[in-house]
C-alpha cells in the first residue's frame, strides 16, 4: 500500500478515484448501498476488489461501512488508515492511525511512523514529534521495512518548522481561481510569455475509475491566457502531444515554443503505472508525432517530469525524475542535450540533491543558475517541501528549504519562476484547493510573488519648475508610521540625482523635506502588498518661501467704548490672515486708553478692548489660545495726551487704541511685519473737545 503515494505523485493526482456505476460490470458492486445490509464480509471482498481496481475513494467508503458493523475490526481500521493516507486525506488518516494503535500498537509498529507523519502534516509539531521519538524506541521485526532515517528528519523538520512559520519569507501565495482549477487535480505549470500558462490537468465533473472506464478520461496538457486576475482562456492542446489512452503531463517547452518535452504514463499497470518522456517539435502551427526519448526511459522503472538547464559549461541538459538505481527512491537525474534533441547517457544529479526519500519536480532557473525542487527526504514543514540549491551537477552548493509560506503542513510541488523571477506558480495540496474528498486530497495551481522590498527614489522639485529639476540640500528624512506613532527610520541630504529610500510591503511611511528658503513638505507612502513595481519613481514638491510685507494697523475707539467700529474689523483681517497661514503663530493684543478717568477705570476699559479685538479675530477662525490679551491702560501713550500745557483732543483720540504684536515660532521664516500707527477716523473722535453729534469737530478753544 505504501507504494500508492509514490504512483499517486508521479502525475502529482489521484490515478484510481471514484468509480463511475454506470460503466462497471459488477451488480453487487452498484448494490451495495441499495442494500447496507449486506454482511460485512461481502463488503470488505467488494472493497478490496476496488483497492485493486484503483477506485480507492469508494473503497474506503466500503470500509467505513464495515466498520459501523464491526467497529473493532483493527484490520479494517488499518487499511483505511492507509487509504486515507494514500488519498492525501490527512485528517482522517490520523483518526484511523490513532484509533488502530489505541486498539493495537504492536501489529503494524510501523503506523506509529505514519501517525507521526500525519500529525506533521496536519500542522501538529509537537505532537508529531512525541510520536516520532516513541517510533525510535520501537522494535522492529527482522522484515519489517525500517523508516526510523526519515522519521529523524521528520522531527528535524517539526523543530525547523517552528522557525520557519516564525519568519516567513516574503513570498505571497494565492489559489488561482477560476476555470483552471478543477475538483480534481493540476499539475505541472509552465509560464510562457503573455501572460500564457501550460499545464496539466484531469477534468472531469465527477470522479472517476481510470482503470475500468471506457472514455477519455487521462490527464491532459492545457494552455490558459490571463486577463488581469482572470483565466479568460482554457484551451486542451491537439493529439499529439495528448493522448486519448494515457495520461500526459508535465510538458515544457522551448523558448521558442518549437520543442516540447512530456510525460507520458501507462496505467495499464493497475495503482503503479509506468510513466515515459516524449518530445515533439511544432511544424507551422501543429504538433509532430511524440518521439520516445529511448536514451534516458526504462523498461523498468518510470521516468518523468522533465526540466531544462545548463551544465557547469553552459551546455543544454534535461533534469528529469526516476525510479531506476539512485540514493532513495525518486531520484532527480540529468541527461545532455545534443544535436537534433537528441539525448546523451543519464547521471544522478548527486547526493548533495537526492536522499533516502523522493525527490520531484525539478526547475533549473538559468539567470541565478539555482535548481528548485521538491522532496520528503528532508527538514519539512509538510510532506514534500521545495528546496533550492544553486550550481550544476558536480558542483552544488548547500541545499535550503524555501520556508513558509511557500512551502506549507502538506505537499507542495512544481516550484517554477517566470522570466522575471519574482512571479510563478507551485502545485499544492494544502487547504483551500477544489478536492472531491478532505481539504487535502486533490492539488491545485497556486500562483506566487516573491515581495521583497520595494525602492523609492525620489527627488525634491520646485512646484512651478515644468523641468522638475531636482533641488539640492533637501533634508530627506522617512519615518514609518504605526498608527499615531512615528519611528525615525533613516535620513539623507539630496544630491542632483534621486536619492532611494527601502520600504517593506504592507507597511505605511511619511518622507519630510526640509531646506531653508523653502516650506517644509511631508508626503505619505502607502506600499500595497499587490504593489508590482521593484522601484517607485516619485517627485516631492516643495514651495518657496517668498517673504511678504504684511501691514498691521492700529484700531481706534470712540471716547469710553469698547466695540470696535466697523472700519477697523477690515484692519483686523490682515492680523487674522497672517494667524491662519502660519499656525505656528500668536498675537499679544495690547488694548490702550488716553489718560481721561482713574487708573483702575482704565485698566479696565483697556482689557475690554483687547478682548473685543480678541473675539473678532476668534469669529474669523483664529483659535481663542493663540490670542493674548494685555490690559495697558493709559500708560503707553503714542503721543502725549495735553499740548502746551491745555487738554488736546486729537491726541487723545490717537492714544484710544489696540496694537498687534505678532509671536513667531520661526522668526527666520516669518513674513516682514510693518506695525503701522495710522490714524482714527472720525467715528472715533468723540467725547471731550469734539463736538457733540458731529465726530471728529473740535470745540473751538474759548478765548481768554
Amino acid at each position: 500500500m505504501k507504494k500508492l503515494l509514490a504512483a499517486v505523485l508521479l502525475f502529482s493526482l489521484v490515478l484510481g478515484v471514484q468509480a463511475q456505476e454506470s460503466d462497471t460490470k459488477d451488480k453487487d458492486r452498484k448494490d451495495v448501498r441499495k442494500y447496507p445490509n449486506l454482511k460485512p464480509r461481502k463488503k470488505k471482498k467488494l472493497a478490496a476488489e476496488l483497492v485493486k481496481d484503483g477506485s480507492y475513494y469508494s473503497a474506503v467508503e466500503y470500509y467505513e461501512d464495515v466498520l459501523k458493523d464491526k467497529p473493532e475490526d483493527v484490520k479494517t481500521i488499518h487499511i483505511v488508515a492507509e487509504l486515507n493516507q494514500a488519498l492525501r486525506d490527512y485528517k482522517a488518516a490520523e483518526k484511523y492511525y490513532k484509533l488502530e494503535l489505541d486498539k493495537d500498537a504492536n501489529k503494524w509498529p510501523n503506523d506509529k511512523y505514519f501517525l507521526g507523519q500525519m500529525l506533521k502534516m496536519n500542522g501538529k509539531y509537537d505532537e508529531a514529534k512525541k510520536v516520532l521519538q516513541e517510533y525510535l524506541k520501537t522494535e522492529l521485526g527482522s522484515k519489517e521495512k525500517s523508516y526510523k532515517s526519515l522519521a529523524k528528519v521528520a522531527i528535524e523538520g517539526c523543530d525547523s518548522s517552528v522557525a520557519w512559520l516564525a519568519n516567513p519569507n516574503r513570498i505571497r501565495v494565492d489559489h488561482e481561481g477560476g476555470a483552471i482549477n478543477g475538483v480534481l487535480t493540476e499539475l505541472s505549470p509552465k509560464p510562457l510569455r503573455g501572460g500564457r500558462l501550460l499545464y496539466g490537468s484531469l477534468k472531469s465533473d465527477t470522479a472517476i475509475n481510470v482503470t475500468k472506464n471506457s472514455g477519455d478520461y487521462f490527464t491532459k496538457i492545457y494552455s490558459a491566457r490571463k486577463q488581469g486576475k482572470d483565466w479568460v482562456e482554457i484551451t486542451k492542446l491537439p493529439y499529439p502531444p495528448n493522448d486519448a489512452k494515457n495520461h500526459v503531463g508535465n510538458a515544457i517547452i522551448s523558448d521558442d515554443e518549437k520543442t516540447m518535452y512530456f510525460t507520458k504514463c501507462d496505467q495499464t499497470l493497475q495503482v503503479r503505472g509506468k510513466c515515459k518522456i516524449f518530445r515533439t517539435e511544432k511544424n507551422g502551427a501543429e504538433w509532430g508525432n511524440a518521439v520516445e526519448m529511448k536514451e534516458i526511459n526504462s523498461e523498468t522503472a518510470t521516468t518523468t517530469q522533465p526540466a531544462f538547464g545548463v551544465d557547469k559549461d553552459g551546455k543544454p541538459i534535461l533534469y528529469f525524475v526516476s525510479d531506476r538505481a539512485g540514493k532513495g527512491g525518486m531520484d532527480i537525474f540529468y541527461a545532455p542535450i545534443g544535436d537534433g534533441g537528441k539525448l546523451g547517457a543519464a547521471k544522478n544529479a548527486g547526493a548533495e540533491i537526492n536522499t533516502p526519500g523522493d525527490e520531484w519536480t525539478p526547475f533549473y532557473e538559468m539567470k541565478s543558475k539555482t535548481l528548485y525542487y521538491g522532496t520528503d527526504g528532508k527538514p519539512s514543514l509538510g510532506g514534500i517541501d521545495i528546496y533550492k540549491v544553486t550550481g550544476t551537477p558536480d558542483a552544488w552548493g548547500t541545499p535550503a528549504n524555501l520556508g513558509a509560506p511557500l512551502n506549507s503542513s502538506s505537499d507542495d510541488m512544481y516550484f517554477v519562476l517566470d522570466e522575471s523571477g519574482k512571479k510563478g506558480y507551485i502545485v499544492s495540496n494544502r487547504p483551500g484547493t477544489k478536492t472531491l474528498r478532505g481539504e487535502t486530497a486533490s492539488d491545485d495551481i497556486f500562483s506566487i510573488a516573491v515581495r521583497e522590498d520595494v525602492v523609492i527614489a525620489g527627488i525634491f522639485a520646485l512646484r512651478t519648475d515644468a523641468e522638475k529639476k531636482p533641488i539640492e540640500g533637501v533634508d530627506a528624512s522617512m519615518y514609518h508610521v504605526n498608527g499615531p506613532n512615528f519611528e525615525f527610520m533613516n535620513n539623507v541630504t539630496t544630491t542632483s540625482t534621486p536619492f532611494t529610500f527601502t520600504l517593506k510591503r504592507g507597511e505605511k511611511y511619511k518622507i519630510n523635506g526640509n531646506k531653508d528658503g523653502y516650506w517644509p513638505t511631508v508626503e505619505n507612502i502607502n506600499v500595497s502588498e499587490d504593489e508590482e513595481r521593484d522601484t517607485i519613481y516619485q517627485t516631492f514638491y516643495m514651495d518657496q518661501i517668498i517673504k511678504k510685507k504684511v501691514k498691521i494697523e492700529n484700531i481706534y475707539f470712540a471716547f469710553d467704548q469698547s466695540s470696535v467700529i466697523d472700519f477697523y474689523k477690515e484692519k483686523m483681517d490682515s492680523v487674522a490672515s497672517v494667524l491662519m497661514q502660519n499656525p505656528g503663530y500668536s498675537v499679544e493684543v495690547q488694548g490702550h486708553t488716553d489718560d481721561k478717568g482713574s487708573d483702575e477705570y482704565n485698566v479696565k476699559l483697556s482689557q475690554k478692548r483687547a478682548d473685543e479685538a480678541r473675539d473678532y479675530l476668534v469669529s474669523k477662525g483664529v483659535a481663542k489660545e493663540r490670542v493674548i490679551t494685555k490690559a495697558m491702560g493709559e500708560t503707553q501713550p503714542i503721543v502725549p495726551n495735553e499740548k502746551d500745557g491745555e487738554d488736546d483732543p486729537e491726541a487723545r483720540a490717537q492714544n484710544r487704541r489696540v496694537e498687534f504684536k505678532i509671536i513667531t515660532d520661526k522668526p527666520e521664516n516669518a513674513p516682514d511685519i510693518d506695525y503701522t500707527a495710522g490714524q482714527p477716523i472720525d467715528d472715533t473722535k468723540t467725547g471731550p473737545g469734539f463736538v457733540k453729534g458731529k465726530p471728529g469737530t473740535p470745540v473751538k478753544p474759548a478765548k481768554k
